[in-house]
Formats: structure tokens, C-alpha cells, sequence
């Protein structure tokens, strides 16, 4: 049996567009924040709260975290939200958002949970495909 016809004009109606990959290579700009979020969620690199982002990341540092290469990894995949004009990407269960033009902080639905005590510490091992490469 055909579908019953709706009221609803075709014009109105939501049409999903197609991402078009980011064919230009529009890098998103990755903040201190969200570098600071990736090295917690994903590698399980923790520092002080009360520390703002750029102290953080200094401290990341000297933890052995490649600050330099996360950037550009979350540069990289955040363009491609850039030039979709997304919100937020999805990679490898890492939802990064984006906000005018920047990632503005990494989620993880299955984050490195925070240790109890300095010596209960886990050694940081690749948990996706963005620190794949990751080396402490």
C-alpha cells in the first residue's frame, strides 16, 4: 500500500546535507582547554584544578604529554567541523565541540577514570585514534 500524502510541502521539510570532508584543509584553532581535556579524558594525564589551562599545559609538559602534536591533532580533526559548519566532531568515541572556528573542549564517553592516589597512577597508553601515536 503507497504512503498517505502529507500536508507538508517538500520545501519545508529538513534535508540532510552530505559532509563534504574538509577538501580545503580549514584547520580548526585548538585551545589550551581542550588540549588540557584531551591529555585527562584520553591519555590520563591529570593536573591541578586550580591551575588555569596554560599553567596546565606547562605542567604537561614536563609530564612528558606532546603538547605541540595534540594541538595539531585536534586542529586537524576540528577543521573538518570548521568547514562543515558542525558543532562538534566525532572521532574514535571523542566528541570534540567546536565554537567559532576553535575547539573548545574534548568529551570521552569512556574517559581514563582519575586515580586514586599518585602511586595508583595508570601508565598512559593509546586509547584512540587520535594519540595513536602517542609516545610518554
Amino acid at each position: 500500500m503507497p504512503p498517505a500524502p502529507t500536508s507538508v510541502s517538500a520545501s519545508s521539510t529538513f534535508v540532510s546535507q552530505p559532509q563534504c570532508g574538509n577538501p580545503r584543509g580549514i584547520h580548526a584553532r585548538a585551545t589550551d582547554h581542550a588540549v588540557r581535556r584531551f591529555a585527562k579524558r584520553t591519555v590520563g594525564v591529570i593536573v591541578d584544578e586550580g591551575m588555569d589551562d596554560t599553567a596546565a599545559l606547562a605542567e604537561l609538559g614536563r609530564r612528558g604529554v606532546n603538547v605541540r602534536w595534540v594541538r595539531q591533532t585536534l586542529s586537524k580533526f576540528g577543521g573538518i567541523g570548521v568547514a562543515n559548519q558542525a558543532q562538534a566532531v566525532i572521532v574514535n568515541g571523542l566528541k570534540l565541540v567546536i565554537r567559532s572556528g576553535a575547539v573548545v573542549t574534548v568529551l570521552a564517553k569512556n574517559q581514563m577514570r582519575e586515580p586514586r592516589a599518585p602511586d595508583e597512577a595508570p601508565a598512559p597508553t593509546a586509547r584512540c585514534v587520535l594519540h595513536a601515536d602517542y609516545r610518554p
